[in-house]
């Protein structure tokens, strides 16, 4: 069998290795592309039972857009910005793409709606809390309705969400703390209790029990609370009540009522309009600001926005800026409303005034100290902006609103004009140019000094006084120079306890005076003893009129407040700090008040006195230059040795 049939089968292995030859046959579809070219436009050869045929092409599938939670392999969506809503080839359903691979429900907790909490499944699920945000609201309503004292027994509070923190502001005595609220429109109460505060963050939801209540300038205040839980974190409570998912911060920008203090006392709000006037004290370390929105359209006394100094020195806030409180509380004082921010990001500006250059001061014999009325975005400062007929300016240095100039060397009194261009504040606006040049004298040495301080009266201290006396050979103009006393029991970070401005001084006729002679003497202290001053020396009242000069370890500096530096200063008594944060017109500055070792301490004897002997000596040694004088104070006159 095997021999008969050897020679058809070699015949076919022979067709097949050299090909059929002919153009409907095929052992492939390779044989079909060289017998009959290329197949027609959207065609492929392919070769079936031994015959081409031409035949559709067919594609692959695409992967789906990611509609389906992710199950493809491979980047099935795009994250888009973050709170824009729904990530590209996500859906209603699933809008956040997580890590660029799965659509899904939610990543975080800020996803889901307030009471519900994202879990292991990226799905938004019911929070454990079982107590309605309605009943947490009555038991808030409960607390700010209490008693002021202690409370027996504690008032719980329930799933309440942290919407806004306060932080402690340089030279306030006031509580840091946070807010509590449950719901959008209120209440809401203020959380004083250290202890908390460092337990919780905007965001959380929490549990705690509220042992002790008070009220500060019509502001009602949890002061102690106990037990508190963190029961959730991230909740996406600084959203606007209408957002997806809804927050518990109100646009009250249309609201006709704001100056209803117990209305909005503590709420988180959003809040749009204008700077409407100059500020005025808002307490100790804040401003307060007349403000104008859609719904008050005239600025009324019951209603101002509330910044820390350091706050409006950061941003420039003035008249006529618009702002948009971007999240922010409503704290108030007594039945005036205070929206409020405490850091640059609570707070958008728009529309300012454009800056203005303020003055210029020789600061030493090379540098040059410009004050504008305006932070300055530091990129846009060069040297080549400021220039100055006479004078090369080699480098600047920019610290908020001020700029330091580094000159050649100035000549000692010369008269020079500056004049600035190209710079803009941190808002892109272009300097004034009707404001864009200021006058300043080549460096003068400073010849102000503290020459003799009586700050410890036998009895009650009510004849304690501050002598000034010009040592140099030239008037000093008064209008710049700040009275400082600081507290050796603060900290570096702590301010002067009371400033002066000498801008109230007087001659013996009561003629106002401005400027302190060559050899002349300024007296700065209580009634009792303005009485008794020599006819030649200058005064002006210091108050408070009793107790008004700390005994203590404590300092006295005189300060130029635009250049921020300090002319001179003494520091006496034993121990305590001698480094302050002083404010200056161009913002906080470092300045330590000791000069060598410490001036020695006043006896407290009827008349005694720390002074300067021989008198005006400077050697920027208190404790050489201060001697104690037992016997005779000298004010407005010269010391003389006992």
């Amino acid at each position: 069998m095997l021999r008969r049939n050897w020679l058809p089968a070699l015949l076919t292995a022979v067709l097949v290795t050299v090909g059929t030859g002919c153009g409907d046959e095929c052992v492939d579809a390779f044989d079909c592309r060289n017998d009959n070219g290329q197949p027609d436009p959207g065609k492929e050869w392919t070769c079936n039972d031994g015959t081409c045929e031409q035949r559709d092409i067919t594609q692959p599938p695409p992967p789906d857009a990611g509609t389906d939670a992710g199950t493809d392999a491979g980047t099935l969506c795009t994250d888009t910005a973050e709170g824009s809503g729904q990530d590209d080839g996500c859906t209603a359903e699933a809008p956040i793409c997580n890590e660029g691979t799965a659509c899904v429900q939610c990543v975080t907790n800020a996803h889901c709606s307030l009471t519900q909490v994202c879990s292991d499944t990226n799905t938004c699920v019911d929070s454990s809390v079982t107590t309605a945000p309605a009943d947490t609201s009555a038991q808030l309503q409960a607390v700010v309705d209490a008693t002021d004292g202690a409370l027996a027994p504690a008032l719980s509070i329930t799933g309440a969400f942290v919407t806004a923190r306060k932080p402690a502001v340089e030279g306030s005595s006031e509580p840091a703390g946070f807010f509590l609220q449950a719901e959008p429109n209120g209440p809401a109460l203020f959380v004083s209790d250290a202890t908390a505060l460092g337990q919780v963050a905007v965001g959380d939801r929490v549990s705690l029990s509220v042992t002790e209540k008070a009220t500060t300038t019509g502001v009602r205040i949890a002061q102690s609370v106990s037990d508190v839980t963190v029961i959730s974190q991230g909740h996406p409570v600084q959203n606007l009540d209408t957002a997806t998912p809804a927050g518990l911060k109100v646009d009250r920008s249309s609201a006709s009522d704001l100056e209803a203090a117990d209305t909005y006392e503590s709420e988180l709000i959003m809040l749009s309009g204008a700077i409407a006037g100059s500020s005025s004290g808002a307490g100790t370390g804040f401003l307060g600001f007349p403000i104008t929105t859609a719904g008050e359209t005239e600025a009324v006394s019951g209603i101002r926005l509330r910044l820390p100094l350091a706050l409006v020195s950061e941003l420039g806030v003035e008249d006529t800026c618009q702002f948009t409180l971007n999240a922010g509380p409503v704290w108030r004082f007594n039945t005036t409303s205070q929206p409020s921010a405490f850091e640059a990001s609570q707070l958008t500006l728009s529309n300012c005034p454009a800056p203005k250059l303020s003055s210029a001061t020789a600061s030493s014999a090379t540098q040059v100290v410009v004050v504008f009325s305006r932070p300055l975005d530091a990129g846009s400062v060069q040297a080549a902006d400021f220039s100055i007929p006479d004078l090369q300016v080699d480098s600047v240095t920019v610290d908020g609103n001020r700029v330091t100039l580094t000159t050649a060397a100035q000549t000692s009194g010369q008269a020079y004009e500056l004049t600035v261009t190209g710079v803009t504040d941190r808002l892109g606006k272009d300097i004034d140019t009707t404001a864009n040049t200021a006058q300043f004298s080549g460096f003068i040495p400073p010849s102000l000094i503290i020459n003799e301080v009586d700050y410890d009266n036998q009895g009650t201290d009510n004849a304690e006084f501050v002598e000034i006396y010009n040592v140099g050979t030239e008037a000093v103009t008064l209008s710049d120079v700040r009275l400082l006393f600081v507290n050796g029991a603060g900290t570096a970070t702590s301010t002067p306890y009371t400033t002066i401005a000498l801008d109230s001084v007087v001659d013996a006729d009561g003629n106002a005076v401005t400027s302190l002679a060559p050899g002349g003497y300024l007296v700065v202290g209580a009634t009792s003893v303005l009485g008794t001053l020599p006819a030649t020396a200058l005064r002006q009242t210091i108050t408070p009129a009793t107790n008004a000069i700390q005994n203590g370890p404590d300092g006295i500096g005189l300060l130029n407040f635009t250049t921020g530096r300090l002319l001179d200063s003494v520091f006496y008594g034993t121990g305590g700090n001698s480094a302050f944060t002083v404010p200056t017109s161009g913002g906080d500055a470092s300045l330590n008040f000791a000069e060598g070792n410490r001036a020695p301490t006043d006896s407290g004897a009827a008349s005694s006195s720390i002074q300067r002997l021989p008198n005006g000596t400077d050697t920027n040694n208190n404790g050489a230059d201060f001697m104690l004088n037992a016997t005779a104070t000298s004010p407005g006159a010269a010391n003389t040795a006992p």
